[in-house]
Formats: structure tokens, sequence, C-alpha cells
């Protein structure tokens, strides 16, 4: 079947059939020097309606990216091939996207290298359907698609085989054998690294096994040249149809020692569709006029309305007519401008150099092989320096904002996968409005009886208070969101003229609070789906991030703002929530835990910790128990009518870029990104705490119980928990909330001389609702690896872990950031990975906190550019930082100093310290900021949080403990400690 071809290492290709329309070409050279992409784009735009798909080993994306977006764009490719990715999963798919396609991978991991992925055109729906596993093994990798083209599937493939000596055929065979029956076009690309011009085995059985499979190997020449060896055919296009092949062949990249392989199959894809995006200018905006013209605006369209929904709707109507004569909304055409640094001269520099590659493969001798590489390396140098200079001068020349903003756009900081396209928005939708379960009725109307019958409050009931300008003003101010809503209006619109606002704003949110009625406009939510895996494929590979109208969002603060005064002032939230509450965090409910845990070992307890996990817990709240539980704490029932009417009646839709989907309505749950939302359930959760007899912690939907006990009183002990579980199960049915037994988890924490006297085989079986729980040697709680004996080995892995896995993706910007940059981007992203709940493990080793001073050794060295052995004490002080136990020191004094004088900060904490004087003793000045020192028998509590900060403290001279404030004290602290530092 096949022609023979030549072998000699020039670009030819030959037609493989009487119908295609490829021919022997020599790949003369152009009379114009043509780049990589002037000659990929020369040929595909023969081919406007045709599957146009190129593939390249690129032997690293990372290194050779430049290339990549140079070389590659959507105009006529439909898919760009890669074997040898090198990509890994701490690099962010963001950060080495090309414009108009999206990025899907299969990295490996265990070993350098290797990896491969697909870039696809954006608007092409794909589903993949078969990836290698990740894990470095003796097989090949591959990612293999199912795309859509109109009514057409095609099965897309790539393999990559990583040496000579793997046997990769049985695998490919059963593949095949799953895959081939299924589709009619087959497409599969690859470096086989089996080179099909030789006459051996591997070649035979390759063959042998397309054929029975009815696949077609295209013919071309030799495809991998390096230095000083024989040529050799190893990167392949196999298809199912030789008919509907119009073109394929090969073209040198100069920055592979593979050839660039590509195809041009007959079958139609979708159109490109231009994207656009309505926006207002605002930098153009003559502000004087536009203010003056918010002052004549006539509000009485508003203020004669009997109705929230026309006054709401009157309003935007006038503030929206008045933005479109100012800065209308104009159609924009989003553009990408794929390399900025790449400039003309450049181009005509890689031009210049792929000129010189194609002489060396056409004619391999060594002075040509010298002029390839000084263009190359020439080439490389002039690209690093112009992305540092466009990186150095975007980010100087820009505020805060928009720093973050290129940032995020280059793969630094937050980032999230793309959608993937074969997923079903309205069916998306649903999965995030359907709670795991709805209580039945006959629950419900039990549950309902038992809140009514709950004992009258002898506190005053809650009603709304009257609003005054400056009520809107602080709610306004206090909102930080800039998205827009599915009212169009955003917060600048309002800021800008917000003194002209203040007046017509004030009436309606004193009108809805007033009449009882929530707008319906603002009950309308635009759903965003933020993948949690790479390459998602089902809806539990999202998760929902709510915009609501930004005036819906003030008017909840106004109402949060009053109601939380209403629950603090009667003690209405139990002291051991720390959820959504001002001066609480996570790290203080860990500190609770961990140093009640320490109290017990002082005692020779051992401790026996239970973490749920709830389902949905935010999106399960029933709206009929919500408003039962708030009338149980003395709600008004005007009051209520309003939460009735801020609750029911929601709808969501999901909002992709201007795409949406069909609107849903929700039945349950608090509103997702509401302000309101997380008091409401934290005033709903609330409840379970009534049922419960052991120690506990709240934080939001996370519920933590212990209890203390002798090793003679084990078993009583787990069956006392065993009983709250009971209960706590028994309430969560009755509630409406689901625990999963499968997310909870059990630990029996002591010293390694108690936990050697328990007999763990006779203890009673934790369990929920017959589902037992393992007792394990290590959990997460709250962000923290804890284990059984508090030594904390695993949680400094895990810190290791996360901090080389960011530094992993900053590593490839580190050379063309600024310091600035640089020193912003560690504190920003490394720090809290370093710092986080760092108080909590005050016993850590001197061999773990050697290894938390090399993890900002590391920063250190990542900022200025060292070497892995050059001193950094020097570099650390041109910083100004303190050495890791230092720094660890003003952390713990200076939550300590918050939890002392800060009104907001946690009893349960705020209890454990107490002033060794009185305010009124009589006695030396510097005395009366001392604290009374704790006694404990043991290091474990030695080493909490409630002795050493105590220690620290008074260890402090009289004037930084004297600080009036805790910005002053925090400056003082670590002057102090940066002078004992210097010594």
């Amino acid at each position: 079947m096949y022609t023979d071809i030549d072998t000699d290492n020039n670009d030819s290709f030959f037609s493989c059939s009487s119908s295609s329309n490829s021919f022997l070409s020599l790949d003369s050279e152009p009379s114009v020097d043509l780049n990589l992409h002037d000659r990929i784009s020369t040929l595909f735009s023969q081919y406007p309606d045709n599957l146009n798909i190129a593939h390249i080993n690129a032997q690293s994306i990372p290194c050779h990216y430049s290339d990549l977006l140079a070389s590659f764009d959507s105009t006529h490719l439909v898919a760009l091939l890669i074997s040898e990715s090198f990509l890994k999963p701490s690099l962010p798919s963001i950060q080495y996207s090309l414009p108009g396609f999206v990025l899907i991978r299969n990295d490996r991991v265990g070993k350098g290298g290797g990896g491969v992925a697909i870039y696809l055109r954006s608007e092409i729906p794909y589903r993949v359907i078969s990836v290698s596993p990740s894990t470095y093994s003796e097989s090949a990798e591959h990612l293999f698609l199912e795309i859509t083209l109109y009514h057409t599937k095609v099965f897309l493939g790539v393999l990559y085989s990583p040496n000579l000596n793997i046997n990769y055929f049985d695998t490919l065979d059963t593949l095949l054998n799953n895959f081939c029956p299924v589709y009619s076009h087959v497409i599969l690309i690859g470096d086989f690294n089996t080179c099909i011009i030789k006459n051996d085995l591997r070649t035979y059985k390759l063959k042998s096994l397309m054929s029975s499979y009815n696949l077609e190997i295209l013919p071309l020449s030799a495809t991998h040249h390096f230095p000083n060896c024989t040529a050799s055919f190893l990167d392949l296009i196999i298809v199912s149809s030789l008919n509907s092949v119009a073109n394929h062949g090969q073209i040198c990249a100069s920055f592979s020692y593979h050839d660039l392989i590509y195809l041009s199959y007959r079958v139609r894809p979708p159109k490109r569709k231009p994207h656009f995006r309505y926006l207002r200018s605002y930098n153009g905006i003559n502000l004087e006029t536009l203010r003056s013209d918010a002052s004549l605006i006539d509000w009485s369209p508003v203020i004669e309305c009997y109705n929230i929904e026309d006054k709401v709707i009157n309003f935007n109507s006038l503030i929206l007519d008045l933005y479109n004569h100012h800065t209308p909304v104009k159609r924009v055409k989003i553009r990408h401008n794929p390399a900025p640094w790449i400039t003309a001269d450049i181009k005509d520099l890689m031009a210049r150099r792929d000129k010189a590659k194609r002489r060396y493969k056409r004619y391999p001798l060594e002075r040509n092989l010298i002029s390839f590489k000084i263009l190359r390396n020439r080439c490389n140098r002039l690209c690093r320096d112009a992305k540092r200079r466009y990186f150095h001068d975007t980010l100087t020349s820009c505020d805060t904002a928009k720093a973050w903003n290129f940032l995020r756009s280059v793969g630094v900081g937050k980032y999230s996968a793309s959608v993937g396209s074969e997923i079903n928005l309205d069916s998306l939708n649903e999965h995030f409005a359907n709670p795991p379960v709805i209580v039945s009725s006959f629950t419900k109307a039990r549950t309902l009886l038992e809140l009514s019958k709950c004992p009258i409050r002898h506190y005053s009931s809650f009603n709304f208070t009257s609003l005054t300008e400056d009520d809107s003003m602080r709610s306004v101010l206090a909102i930080s969101s800039t998205a827009m809503g599915n009212d169009n209006i955003c917060s600048k619109i309002i800021t800008l003229i917000l003194p002209f606002l203040l007046p017509i704003l004030t009436h309606i949110f004193n009108f809805s609070l007033s009449s009882c009625c929530f707008p319906s406009s603002w009950k309308l939510a635009h759903i965003i789906p933020i993948p949690k895996v790479s390459n998602p494929s089902s809806a539990t590979h999202y998760r929902p991030i709510s915009i609501l109208p930004f005036l819906s969002k003030v008017l909840e603060h106004i109402v949060h703002t009053q109601l939380t005064k209403f629950l603090n002032r009667n003690n209405i939230l139990s002291t051991f929530q720390s959820g959504f509450r001002p001066g609480h965090s996570t790290t203080t409910a860990l500190l609770k835990v961990t140093d009640d845990i320490r109290c017990g070992i002082d005692q020779k307890y051992l401790t026996v910790l239970v973490l749920l996990d709830f389902s949905s817990a935010f999106n399960s709240i029933d709206f009929d128990i919500l408003l039962s539980i708030l009338h149980s704490i003395n709600v008004s029932p005007s009051t209520i009518q309003w939460f009735d009417s801020y609750l029911r009646g929601r709808s969501q839709c999901i909002r992709i870029n201007e795409t949406l989907s069909k609107w849903c309505n929700l039945a349950t749950g608090v509103p997702q990104g509401g302000v309101l939302s997380p008091l409401l359930f934290s005033i709903f959760i609330n409840c379970i705490t009534q049922v419960i007899s052991s120690n506990f912690h709240l934080y939001a939907d996370d519920l933590q119980l212990y209890r203390h006990f002798l090793v003679t009183e084990a078993n009583s002990a787990l069956l006392e928990i065993n009983n709250d579980l009971n209960k706590i199960d028994e309430w969560s049915s009755s509630y409406g909330l689901v625990i999963n037994p499968k997310k909870s988890q059990a630990m029996i924490i002591g010293t390694r001389f108690t936990r050697k006297l328990l007999d763990f085989s006779s203890l009673p079986t934790l369990q929920i609702n017959g589902i037992p729980l393992s007792i394990s040697e290590t959990l997460k709680n709250l962000g923290i690896i804890m284990d059984c004996k508090l030594t904390w080995n695993a949680h400094i892995t895990e810190i290791s872990r996360k901090i080389y896995y960011t530094f992993h993706s900053l590593k490839c910007l580190q050379h063309f950031l600024p310091l600035s940059t640089k020193i912003s981007l560690v504190q920003t992203l490394i720090f809290p990975i370093l710092d986080y709940a760092d108080v909590c493990y005050l016993d850590a080793t001197e061999e773990q906190l050697n290894k938390l001073e090399r993890l900002q050794n590391l920063c250190i060295r990542y900022i200025f550019g060292l070497k892995k052995y050059d001193h950094v004490s020097s570099y650390r002080k041109q910083l100004k930082w303190l050495p890791i136990r230092l720094r660890r020191n003003t952390r713990i004094l200076c939550l300590l100093f918050n939890i002392l004088y800060n009104p907001t900060s946690p009893p349960y904490l705020r209890d454990r310290f107490h002033f060794a004087h009185s305010p009124d003793a009589v006695c030396r000045s510097h005395l009366k900021t001392l604290l009374n020192f704790p006694s404990s028998k043991t290091k474990s509590y030695s080493h909490s949080f409630t002795v050493h900060a105590v220690r620290l403290w008074n260890s402090l001279p009289a004037a930084i403990r004297e600080a009036q404030s805790v910005s002053v004290f925090k400056r003082r602290v670590k002057e102090h400690y940066l002078s004992l530092s210097s010594q």
C-alpha cells in the first residue's frame, strides 16, 4: 500500500491515497525567511474547513513556552498534541496556556520528564475517555479524547513511549479494541519510539497491530534528528480513513530534536467564534459632569411606588440611564496577544534560526550545526531579556490590584482550571441547586413542634431599627466585591456617586425592612463553576461561586449588623462556636482544642477526638426550620416575615463568559455568596450544642467532639462519645442535615506511655448511624495534621510539600519579576502556609524548627536568586525578617495581645489569662502588665499556648507590654527581636 519514500533529512511527505491532495515536497528554501508560525499558517490556510492537527515532541513546554506562543494560534489549527510536556501537577495550566485553546493534560508523577498534553480549540466539545496512570511506570503514556464536531464524534489521542525498550503493544491493543469499534474516525498521533523505517520486531508488532484494526500509518520521512546519530522515524500519524486525509507532513521545529508532524483531516470543525465582553469604560468619564447629573435625578418614580419590586426596578432604570449617557456599555472583542514581549525583530530572528535548522537538517555539516546553535542561543537570550523587561515594566507601572491581576493571568496565585466543554450547564446547575437530602414532611412537622415548645426568652425581641444615611454608607463601603450581578450594577456604579444616592438607597432599604419584603430581582444569582481538578469531567469536580447583586449584599450587611448585635447582647450563640465571628478564627478554635488536650495530658488523661463531616450543610438548610429557630430566639414575627421573603423565591443560573444556563429554583439552603448566610447558618447549627454532653467545638459546619479519660475509664468514655454521636445523628436527621461517616474521623491522643497501657482491641466501636468510625493515627483538623502523640511530623512534612508545590509554579518566573514583586509573592503565597496555626504546635522539635528555617531560607534564596549553599543571614537582615523561632514568638505574642485587649476575642481563650496584679493594686508600674504563670507538670502542657505565651509575655520589657495598640505592639516586639538576632 505504501509508496517508497525518500528517507533523507528533509521535510517531505507523500500522498497516501489518490483522493488526497498531499504531494511530495522537498522543503526547498523559501525566498523569504518564514518562521514556524508562518509555515503552519500557510499550510493550514489552504484547508480552513478541515480538522487541522499538529504534533510536536516539545521536550519541555516550560522551556519552550515562548516558541509555542510564537508558533501556534487557533486561526486554522484545531488541536496541538504534545509529547514530553514535562508539566507537573504543581504547574498551573494558565501559566502555559495558548490563547484560544484549552489545555488538557496527563502529567507524569514520580519521575522527571514525560507527560502528554493536548491544546484543543476552546469551542470544541470534548470528553476525556482514557488516560494512562500519572505515576511513572515502564509503559507508554497516553491521553485520549472524544471530540464532537457538529454531529460527528472523533477519537483523538496522543501517545508517548519513553524509550525503545518499552513494550506497550498489549496495552495499546486493549485500548484500540475498546475504542476502534465505537468511532468511525480515529486519529492517533505521538512519539511511539518505534522506528517504522527499520525492519525489526517492534516495527512488525506495531504495523501488525494497526493492520488488525484497519488503521493506517501515514508515510513520512525521518522525524527524529539528533546530532551525530542516524535519523529515525519515531513520530507517527495513525488514522482510520485514508480517504479523509487531505494533507499531512512534517516541518522542522528548531526547539526540538523531533519534527513537527501535521494532519489536515476532512471532518468539519465548528467555526471559531469571536469572544466579546460588554464593558463600561470608567477611565475617560467626566466625574464632575456625572455627579452633577446624578444630583439632578428625579427620584419621585422610586419614592411614589407602593411596593419594593417597582422601587428597585425604577432605581435601576434611572441609574443605568445615567451611566448609559456618560459611559455606555460597549461590546469589546477579546483579543489575545499571545506573547507581547516577542517583537518583530525576535520573530525575524526566529525565522533565521528555523532556516539554519533546516539547512543543518538537509546538510548535516559541523559548520551548519554551529551556525544554528549561535542563532538558537541568541534567540533564547533575546526572548528571555524581552520577557524580563515586559514583566518589569508591567509590574512597576501599575497599582497593586492591576499587578495581581497580571500575575494571576500568568498563573501566579489563586487560579482555576478551565471549565470542561463537555459539561452540560443545565445539569451542572441542577447539581448545585439540589441538596443531598430533603427532610420529610413528617420529620419536619415533629421538629417544628419541638421548636414551638421552646421556653420564652426573657430578653426583648429583635426588630429592625430604622436606618440613617450613615448606616447605608458604612454598609456600601463594607462590601469589597466588585463583581456585577444580574442587575448589571456593580460597586463602582454606586460608589462614584454615593453621596447623591444615599437618600434614595436609605429609603429603599428602610422600605424593604418595614414592608417585610426582599426584592425579587436581588434574589437572582449567577453561579461561576470553579473546577476542583485539572481535567474536570463530572459535576462533582466543580464548586460554585455565587455572584449576587451588589445592592442585595449591602442590604444583607445592614441586617447582619443589627442581628449580630442582638445575638451578642443576649449571648445566644454558643461560646464554643468560632465560625464567622470577629476575633475568632480556625487558629483560635484549634488552640482551644489542642490546649485542652495538652491540659488533659498534664493530668495523665487520654483524649478521644472525633471530627464530624456534614454533607453540603449550607445547601441543606430547611427554610421552615430556620424560621422556627429564629422565632425560638425571640426574633419578632414581622422580622421573621422579612427573613421568609429573603430566603424563598430564589433562582440561580450558571454563567460562563456570556453563556447562561437555564434558571433553577432553590428550595433549600441559605443563599450561596450572601452576606447573611454564614450568620444564619451559625444560628441554625447552634441548636446542635444543646444535645452534646462531651466537650465540643464548632467552626461553621466542622464539629469536633472530645472527651478526656483515664486508661481505666476508656470504655465508658467511648460509650459516652457514642451516646453523643447518636444524639447528633438524631438531631441531624430531624433538622435536615446529613453526616457523612466516611469523611468523619476519630483519634485517641495521649503520651506514648499512656497509649501503650490502652487495649485498643477491647474498646467499644465508635459509630454513626450504625456505620463504624475507624480510629486513625493521624487526621486533618481545620487545616493542620494532628497525630495521636502530637509529634507534628506529618504536619511539618505537609507544610514543606505545600511550599515546594507553590514554589514550583513561582520558580518559572523567578528571573522575570522585580525584587519587590517577589517579596510580595512570598509574603502573600508562602508565609500563610508557613505561619498557619503555628501557635498550636509550640512543642515542635529542634529538627522540625530547623526544617521550617530552611523553608524560610528557601524564600530568601528565591527573592535574591541565591544558590543552594549561599549564606542567607545578611539577606534576611536586609529584608528585616526574623529567624523562624523569633518569628513564631512574635506571632504568639501578637495573638496574646489580641486575646487580652480585643473585646471580640474568644472568651474560651481570654479566660485562660489573668494579670498578676489588678489595675488598682499598688505596685511598680512595670509589674502591672505581668501575667500569672500557669503551673504545668509535663513538657507537653509546658509547651501549650496557655503556658508558653505567658512565659514570653513576662520576659518582654515593660515598654513593649504597655503598648496601646496591636500595631504598635507588633512593631516593638519585632524591633526587640531584631536587635536580639543581630547580637
